[in-house]
């Protein structure tokens, strides 16, 4: 009863899908499609899939986002990366084999999968997509632009070639430390390790990075008919151009902002709808601006069709969203971003203050993470955050 009464209210709320709407509610919960295929011994099938986007279709969620890069590679048989995995030697390949058939919770185990999948003729982010369109929901690809988790094993099966051959296009030099702004965006609460990743970062100051990632990103679009959208993850790693020379950068993530636009509007002609294009951001406009990001830019010139405002795999402080919105064209669509918390009750506190502070709708970041501790994501609180009215007055 619960879930049909929250139906109810979203759909006198929600508008699926027009580029020319007004601000729009949206509940929406983002997966690193990863975590889909570590669990189940292999083979999985479709159905094993379903139950992963059904988790959230059987809640008030109006919105579901993947991330189709399993960290650099792809969780397709890319044209610029392969399938992860394609690359391995002939010991990580076998590496592959023994933990991926005993090892739970593994890269190696979701490598198996994804391979099974794509052998019994299935699309692997496919099945995600058409399986949330067919409960009712937003389908998106959240493209993770600039990842960086363990650069420091370089012959992992996480990176790519192209990360490996161009040294000269990271942003740094191995064990530099970061500065003042990405420690704030950062924060004291994340593993240190964390920071020592981003010299890694490849330097969008470089034509042939801007010119990689925007033809990637124009693969997920045309390879994906089914899709709502394409969501550009800025804070999935923070670090784009060489420390100091952000400022004078700004203009050039605009003017690649620009292409990916027309890409997106292009692909879009050949279909019966729009692909909506937004951009997961970070926590203040400061640290967006410090970084060589000008997110009010972009929405004044109309290259993104709503943001997401975020922190950084934390939740230091009540997001700042009328502070954005002093910047922003009028009605522009605004989310806030809860990151992952320990406690449900954490959850509806967060999104109590957050509701204050009057976003468009939320969204989560790394709900799912909990069941690699082999706990279960408290999916009820869903029914309780996903909108203002439905906030509990007190969670004692």
């Amino acid at each position: 009863m619960q879930r049909i009464l929250a139906t109810l209210v979203i759909s006198t709320l929600i508008g699926i899908v027009s580029s020319e709407a007004a601000p729009k509610f949206r509940f929406i919960y983002n997966s690193d499609g990863g975590n889909i295929f570590i669990y189940k011994k292999p083979p999985m099938t479709p159905e094993d899939v379903y139950r992963y986007v059904d988790e959230v279709a059987e809640t008030s969620a109006t919105s579901f986002f993947v991330c189709p890069n399993y960290c650099q590679p792809m969780m397709f048989r890319s044209e610029f990366t392969g399938l992860i995995g394609d690359d391995a030697t002939e010991e990580q390949e076998k590496k592959i084999q023994e933990e991926g058939l005993e090892k739970n919770v593994s890269l190696e185990r979701a490598i198996l999968n994804l391979r099974g999948l794509i052998e019994q003729g299935h699309d692997p982010v496919g099945i995600i997509l058409d399986r949330a369109k067919e409960k009712g929901l937003e389908a998106f690809l959240s493209f993770r632009l600039n990842e960086i988790h363990s650069v420091e094993k370089p012959e992992g099966l996480i990176i790519t070639d192209f990360w490996r051959e161009h040294p000269e296009w990271r942003v740094a030099e191995e064990g530099h430390e970061v500065g003042p702004i990405y420690a704030e965006i950062i924060g004291p609460r994340v593993h240190p390790i964390v920071s020592s990743w981003f010299w890694g970062g490849l330097n969008f100051a470089i034509p042939e990075v801007r010119a990689r990632r925007l033809a990637q990103l124009r693969e997920c679009c045309e390879r994906y008919p089914q899709l709502d959208g394409l969501e550009i993850d800025f804070q999935r790693f923070p670090v784009y151009f060489k420390e100091g020379e952000e400022k004078d950068h700004i203009e050039t993530m605009t003017e690649w902002m620009r292409q990916v636009r027309e890409m997106v509007d292009e692909v879009s002609e050949t279909r019966d709808k729009p692909i909506l294009l937004t951009a997961r951001i970070m926590a203040t406009p400061k640290q967006n601006l410090g970084i060589g990001l000008d997110p009010f830019t972009w929405a004044k010139e109309g290259l993104i069709d709503f943001a997401v405002i975020s922190h950084y795999l934390r939740n230091d402080y009540t997001l700042p969203v009328m502070e954005f919105r002093e910047q922003m064209p009028k009605d522009f669509p605004l989310y806030a971003s809860i990151e992952v918390e320990p406690k449900p009750e954490n959850y509806i506190k967060l999104a109590r203050e957050l509701w204050d502070q009057k976003p468009d709708g939320i969204y989560l970041f790394n709900f799912f993470t909990s069941r690699e501790g082999a706990k279960e994501p408290p999916f009820h609180i869903f029914n309780q955050i996903g909108h203002p009215e439905w906030i509990p007055e007190s969670t004692e």
